[in-house]
């Protein structure tokens, strides 16, 4: 077959991808998106979508085993039917990726599924050349293996390629995911049973989520954590009081706990674990833990099995694909996302942190907008560059976290001190009227105040709706609010809301109603 030639050829059909793909086809470009499984990627299929699913269904289970102090009376004890469970989670996936194919149909974006590989990058008048290989994908395994023809059915060119293959989960050394007795969050979120007990590696939002998701139903959840606690990214005194929380409800932590061998049993697995501390493991102190299954939530690496041609030399780092964004870079500088190799560009999870969907898809935005208009500037403006100090960050157990900005720790890190330098006001949701009336009263709303001008440092968000909530605080920061901004804004009562307002004015010293 003839090549065929785009605009812009997308490889990826997840959050970043399909999004980028959208985004040009708006701009005028002939675009082609290349998905060698489903479209919405990991995200829609395997992560952010499905999980908050079976996180609605854990949530209401934790409300019927309280159904005495709601008031409502059931005959008998509470079941359910697991396999309902799970295939709401996967109804809910397969809805919305029928709606993405939908959108490129309606967009003229050519959706290709095939496994792509860059066999060629631009070169003077030359264009990207990408072969397409029929490809099986086993997609009930975390690592998701892409087992490419031997031979490519056809080569397709662009003026541009745009990477959005997303990443992978990490294994470890000693444990690789076997779709059985050693997870990933795939088979986190579709095994066809509930497990008795089981151990979780690694206390970031993945492995808080699913924790939260399996105890709600009954499993036995033991969290391991290497740092000295849990949700180490969040501020200090979320970490805290989520621990407390959860403690209370029966779940169990081992912080500054570091893991050293995961082995299958004939019925499930042993861990063997021990103290950590100063970059080092007290093997004199280890101890076995067993359970019916463990995951691993340790992390996740760019996804770039089979994607370009090694003689290209398409630089990678640290297991992602290197450009000119510079990963915990928290500035607002123009970036291209380009690669080292000429017409090729790369953004989302592949290309380093923050893995988040809603930055990929803002970085695929960006970087199609600056393609357009570099191409004709008299066109098409120059987009905003995204602000890698105002992103959100949102875990969705129960009480759910949400953040932006700096923690507290990170403010003493570089020096500041409090009362000089930064203010704290903090609002407990045990003082809260909506809070009260919907029985959500673990948690609070802590906002860091900077002085002398009174700008948002940073906001910290431990209870119900706060992935909501946070929206708000994300805005502040963005258009460099203060909290006497947020003090003037008349907040709706009764709202979760309003928690935001009366943190603002704690952070000034006129706190009402605590």
């Amino acid at each position: 077959m003839a090549d065929r030639h785009f605009d812009l050829i997308v490889i990826g059909g997840g959050p970043a991808g399909y999004v980028g793909a959208i985004r040009a086809a708006q701009l005028g470009m002939k675009v082609a998106c290349v998905e060698r499984a489903k479209l919405g990627g990991v995200c829609l299929n395997w992560g952010c979508i499905p999980s908050k699913a079976l996180l609605s269904n854990a949530e209401l289970m934790e409300k019927l085993a309280q159904r005495e102090f709601w008031g409502l009376k059931v005959n008998g004890t509470i079941d359910f039917d697991w396999s309902k469970v799970i295939g709401r989670s996967r109804d809910v996936a397969a809805k919305l990726n029928k709606g993405i194919e939908f959108l490129f149909k309606k967009n003229k974006i050519e959706h290709i599924v095939a496994h792509a590989k860059i066999v060629g990058a631009r070169s003077g008048a030359s264009p990207c050349r990408v072969e397409l290989f029929d490809a099986q994908v086993k997609e009930e395994l975390t690592s998701a293996p892409c087992t490419p023809a031997p031979k490519a059915r056809e080569t397709i060119t662009a003026d541009h390629v745009l990477i959005a293959t997303g990443s992978v989960a990490r294994d470890l050394p000693f444990a690789k995911f076997d779709g059985e007795r050693i997870w990933g969050a795939r088979e986190a979120m579709f095994n066809k049973e509930r497990p008795a007990s089981l151990i979780v590696i690694g206390a970031g939002a993945i492995g808080m989520e699913f924790g939260y998701f399996y105890h709600s139903f009954g499993t036995k959840v033991t969290v391991i954590e290497m740092q000295d606690r849990i949700l180490p990214v969040e501020d200090e005194e979320v970490s805290a009081a989520l621990t407390k929380v959860y403690t209370k409800h029966g779940m169990t932590f081992k912080t500054s706990t570091t893991t050293l061998s995961v082995e299958k049993t004939a019925k499930g697995v042993k861990v063997t674990v021990a103290p950590f501390a100063g970059g080092k493991a007290d093997e004199s102190k280890k101890e076995v833990l067993e359970a019916d299954r463990v995951l691993l939530a340790v992390g996740v690496v760019g996804r770039t099995d089979g994607l370009c041609d090694d003689r290209l030399g398409l630089t990678l780092e640290k297991g992602h694909i290197k450009t000119d964004y510079i990963p915990g870079k928290t500035t607002n500088e123009a970036i291209d996302y380009k690669t080292n190799l000429p017409g090729l560009y790369a953004v989302g999870d592949v290309i380093g942190p923050p893995w988040l969907a809603h930055v990929a898809s803002e970085e695929a935005i960006i970087c199609v907008e600056r393609i357009a208009w570099r191409k004709d500037p008299k066109k098409h403006h120059e987009p905003i560059p995204m602000d890698y100090g105002v992103i959100p960050g949102c875990t969705y157990c129960v009480p759910q976290v949400a953040s932006v900005g700096l923690t507290e720790q990170a403010l003493k890190a570089k020096g500041l001190k409090k009362g000089a330098d930064y203010e704290v006001g903090k609002y407990p949701f045990q003082a809260h009227g909506k809070a009260i009336a919907a029985a959500h009263t673990d948690g609070f709303v802590k906002i860091l105040r900077g002085l002398p001008r009174g700008e948002i440092l940073g906001a910290h968000i431990l209870g119900d709706q706060a992935t909501e909530l946070i929206a708000e605080m994300t805005l502040a920061r963005r258009l460099e609010a203060t909290t006497e901004e947020l003090i003037c804004t008349v907040h709706a009562h009764p709202t979760m809301h309003e928690a935001v307002h009366e943190a603002a004015l704690a952070a000034e010293g006129k706190l009402i109603h605590g």
